[in-house]
């Protein structure tokens, strides 16, 4: 009878957090709590997801031996794919929801943390190099710190054609009077 190693499956699950799934429902969910700030985060995000796509299919590097990793994974190593959407969308949540945050700051506290732990997941299941991680997380700081409000103004100037027609349907989902 083989022992359950707990470590390997609460990492193994934590990782998928850093999945396109997952980081794209927290940007709905967001949008829902305060559609203009989640807007403006889901752009933030989507754009990280797009420029990490360029960034790997460029430098093509290969993650490490397939027989030391932990999981199954394809596509390239370099920029981690976690590390950079992770970091994008969680330092965005930081930012335009401070205020929210502010008033409980274990929960800031993990949003700010979400990144660095989804990173150090993707070592620890041996699908990254120290550097891929660290490099995603550089990565996508510097996209934040220089382009991200030249893309969040960007966004602006479409958020008065997006928002009546979400809030009408909202409305209509949520059984009200559009």
């Amino acid at each position: 009878m083989s022992k359950i190693n707990y470590e390997f499956l609460l990492v193994r699950y934590f990782t998928l957090l850093g999945n396109i799934f997952p980081q794209f429902i927290t940007c709905m969910i967001l949008c829902a709590i305060n559609f203009e700030k989640g807007f403006y985060i889901t752009g933030l995000w989507g754009w990280a997801y797009a420029m990490n796509l360029v960034i790997k299919n460029t430098v093509r590097k290969a993650r490490p031996d397939e027989v030391l990793r932990r999981i199954k994974v394809k596509g390239y190593s370099f920029a981690s794919g976690h590390s950079v959407t992770s970091l994008a969308l969680y330092f965005s949540i930081a930012k335009y929801f401070q205020p929210e945050l502010s008033t409980m700051p274990q929960l800031y506290a993990l949003v700010i943390a979400m990144p660095f732990l989804l990173g150090l997941s993707r070592l620890y299941l041996r699908v990254h190099f120290v550097e891929d991680v660290v490099g995603g997380w550089i990565i996508a700081y510097m996209y934040l710190a220089f382009l991200g409000d030249a893309v969040n103004a960007i966004h602006a100037q479409f958020y008065p054609l997006v928002q009546p027609i979400v809030t009408s349907l909202l409305s209509y989902i949520g059984g009200g009077a559009a």
